[in-house]
């Protein structure tokens, strides 16, 4: 009688204690968290979003500047480009045997979005409203957001790409409402 005792009161141990450990992981991977927002309206919350970020240097040491090309933000940002398309774009085959192909895109909210903004800020600089210096480093923080949650769960954070209309709101989303915690 006692080992039966004593083999129930384990598994009742091994399964609460199985059970909160999955709470603490759901707990530990919140990817946003309420902010207020004092600019429109101090009821108004703003999600801030977190995802896991690592550094791409060693990526983009392996891409070399003729792959890369050219770009008029300089050429980190051409590499970043250029490994943003690698990470979101592949090519499928339709049928085996056959040249013909489909481009399949990762996540098109976020993707065409960057390259929304990408074209907005060039746009800007040429037409001398934006200094150079600034949408570089936008369109910099930008892509490292970009690049960095393509392996993470961003519904909520694709909804609120999805909500924000203009240009501006979007990099404002990017670069002030995303955390990235390397």
């Amino acid at each position: 009688m006692k080992k039966k005792l004593s083999i129930l009161v384990m598994l009742v141990v091994l399964i609460s204690g199985a059970s909160s450990a999955q709470d603490l992981l759901t707990l530990k991977t919140e990817n946003n968290k309420e902010v207020s927002d004092h600019s429109d309206d101090s009821n108004k919350k703003l999600s801030v979003f977190q995802f896991k970020a690592y550094s791409m240097d060693s990526q983009l040491e392996g891409i070399s500047l003729e792959n890369a090309g050219t770009h008029p933000f300089g050429h980190r940002i051409a590499k970043k480009c250029y490994l943003l398309d690698e990470k979101y774009v592949s090519r499928v085959a339709l049928s085996p045997g056959d040249p013909a192909s489909k481009t399949v895109i990762r996540k098109p909210v976020i993707y065409e979005s960057v390259k929304r903004i990408e074209r907005d800020l060039k746009k800007l600089v040429k037409k001398g409203e934006l200094p150079l210096n600034i949408a570089e480093n936008e369109f910099n923080t930008i892509l490292d957001v970009a690049l960095n949650v393509v392996t993470e769960d961003t519904k909520d954070f694709e909804n609120a790409i999805k909500s924000s209309v203009d240009t501006n709101r979007k990099i404002e989303l990017f670069t002030k409402r995303v955390i990235l915690n390397y």
